[in-house]
């Protein structure tokens, strides 16, 4: 069997912030590989670090030490490497400009990139993009208050996948949104990670979501990985105590 082609890899990553109570150790030394073609979960409680390693993978903060590479490469070019490397966040209420249409969010990236020609094969690229993730057409020329909490996050969603990228993080993606929606938004990321070959780093305070999403879960505990298996080996035999709390949190036995 050929080994599996590792897309991220994080070696001995450290990230520390200065607050009023001192120096607070956010990312405490991490390594973890994400395989290409996989859906890497990434768990544990608020305030453990999951947000802070999702920003330095996808180059938004710089680490204190240590090396992220992305395809067995350090990151040069952060501009290039938004074209291969996107995140979804939280929050869609504030992740999207509410001065702007819904197309001009969109087309944005594909503005920045130089991508499409004319405004006539931008509008092509998005009219493709939002029936695949499931809007009505006059969607599009909606301001994002008009819209509601799952329809924003499928916009969010658009906006990171119009450039094709190869590897997206789901940052906590799903937890503003209710139980109902959540599935939905959970299906649609399943289907495009299917029909677009697409790698994820899917992070979550929700064990039972990231189980159901991810192929292996890094638990993670005050800035480290404490534990990680294939998803149904740490679901079965968690070895840590934290993460057996956290199966009993979730009501996983």
């Amino acid at each position: 069997m050929n080994n599996p082609q590792k897309i991220i890899e994080c070696k001995n990553v450290f990230k520390s912030f200065s607050t009023k109570n001192g120096i607070t150790n956010a990312v405490n030394g991490v390594n973890l590989s994400i395989n290409k073609g996989e859906c890497y979960g990434l768990v544990g409680e608020s305030g453990c670090g999951k947000s802070t390693l999702s920003s330095l993978i996808c180059a938004l903060q710089k680490p204190d030490s240590g090396e992220i590479l992305f395809e067995g490469k350090p990151v040069k070019d952060e501009k290039t490497f938004r074209l291969h490397c996107q995140i979804i966040f939280q929050d869609p209420y504030s992740s999207l400009n509410p001065k702007k249409k819904i197309k001009s969010i969109i087309e944005e990236p594909l503005i920045i990139h130089k991508i499409g020609k004319t405004k006539l094969e931008r509008s092509k690229m998005i009219n493709e993009m939002r029936t695949l993730i499931g809007l009505p057409p006059d969607s599009l020329e909606k301001f994002p208050h008009q819209l509601s909490g799952g329809q924003r996050q499928r916009v969010a969603i658009a906006s990171a996948m119009i450039l094709n990228p190869e590897f997206v993080i789901c940052d906590e993606c799903v937890s503003a949104l209710d139980v109902l929606i959540q599935a939905q938004i959970l299906n649609l990321l399943k289907t495009m990670q299917k029909s677009m070959n697409l790698t994820y780093l899917f992070i979550s305070h929700n064990l039972n979501v990231v189980a159901y999403m991810a192929d292996r879960i890094g638990v993670m505990y005050k800035g480290q990985i404490i534990e990680e298996k294939p998803t149904d080996e740490l679901l079965s035999n968690p070895e840590h105590p934290y993460t057996k709390t956290l199966l009993q949190a979730a009501g996983i036995e």
